[in-house]
């Protein structure tokens, strides 16, 4: 028979209890100083950061109340002694190609032209140009407006893919082109004296080839110039039309030299149209120096200070553009602000039509 095992006395059993009860008070006890040191350790941390930065901003404070005694000068706006300095505003009009159609599919998308395209493009033009010109007047005395219109009003039909591509005869061409000519001219003369500086383009011709000592006797534009100039009956606005291949323009001493820029010759060459033209105008100056030459034809815009502005064109970028790899640039004319205080160009801005 299998013997009981041996429970242990009441007595035990207490003593037992009693010396656990006291192992888990000694835990819980090394539990909750370790939890409290660690605290402290945190809490004398986040102290000794604090009075760093208590530091830092009394040295910040410090530097303050040392920079308060320093008095600083105040600037006071300097009073503008005698007139402002006198400026001439040219408006540079050049290829706007105004029967000629540009459909997209023929240049990639990047561009379209049409009658109405055009005309809108001048309304806009017309109102940029005004804009900026009238801006300007806060700065200096614009005490003209040179309207440079120096060719390619249209395209005529030098080439039978340009026959094609006109959207009216030459005649009528020019007589559309001259009625928007003349309602820019009608836009600034409201700002300023106007003068209008011609010279005739290259494709606005009767003859198949180009002449060169009789161009402007088989030119239409010429003779929308001579047409206008004779019937011109606004006050403040003169003609100077020109008669050869340059037109000499003197503002007050400053030379301006407009021609369309067909003369100019460039071969595709790596310094681009900047050397061919540096080249001409060189020799130019060698007989009758000029402070700035103006011209088109090339359907960019480009500023090179103290030497030339080409101007870009209305028109914009078409096939034939394409076809040489002509650099694409939106369509645009441009102002070039004179100072006649240091016979210099100061401003010389693109005026985007679109």
């Amino acid at each position: 028979m299998a013997r009981r095992a041996k429970t242990a006395s009441p007595k035990v059993a207490r003593a037992n209890r009693s010396l656990a009860q006291t192992v888990a008070a000694a835990v819980e006890r090394d539990s909750v100083e370790a939890r409290l040191r660690a605290e402290l350790s945190e809490t004398k941390a986040k102290y000794k950061a604090a009075l760093a930065r208590l530091d830092v901003a009394d040295a910040e404070i410090r530097k303050h109340h040392e920079l308060a005694g320093v008095g600083l000068k105040k600037l006071k706006p300097v009073a503008r002694k005698g007139k402002r300095p006198q400026a001439t505003a040219v408006l540079v009009l050049s290829d706007w190609h105004v029967e000629e159609l540009i459909r997209p599919e023929d240049c990639r998308g990047l561009n379209e032209y049409t009658l109405d395209i055009a005309d809108r493009r001048i309304q806009t033009l017309a109102s940029k140009a005004a804009m900026l010109i009238e801006h300007e007047k806060h700065l200096t005395d614009i005490r003209r407006i040179v309207v440079a219109a120096i060719g390619d009003f249209i395209t005529g039909h030098i080439h039978d893919d340009c026959i094609e591509r006109c959207q009216l005869p030459p005649l009528a061409a020019t007589r559309w082109a001259g009625e928007r000519l003349n309602g820019v001219i009608d836009r600034m003369a409201e700002i300023a004296p106007v003068l209008v500086a011609t010279a005739t383009g290259n494709h606005g011709r009767t003859t198949k080839k180009p002449r060169v000592s009789t161009e402007n006797d088989h030119s239409y534009e010429q003779n929308l110039y001579l047409t206008l100039a004779a019937a011109e009956r606004r006050k403040n606005v003169a003609w100077q039309v020109g008669v050869g291949y340059h037109n000499i323009v003197d503002l007050d001493g400053f030379i301006l030299r407009a021609h369309h820029g067909h003369a100019l010759s460039y071969g595709g060459g790596v310094g681009g149209l900047t050397v061919p033209t540096n080249k001409a105008i060189a020799q130019w100056n060698s007989a009758q120096r000029a402070d700035l030459d103006v011209f088109g034809h090339w359907h960019q815009f480009i500023h090179v200070p103290y030497r030339f502005v080409a101007n870009s064109c209305l028109c914009g970028h078409n096939a034939y553009a394409d076809r040489i790899k002509a650099e694409y640039q939106p369509p645009s004319q441009s102002l070039i602000v004179i100072d006649h205080n240091h016979r210099r160009v100061t401003k010389v801005l693109p005026v985007f039509v679109q």
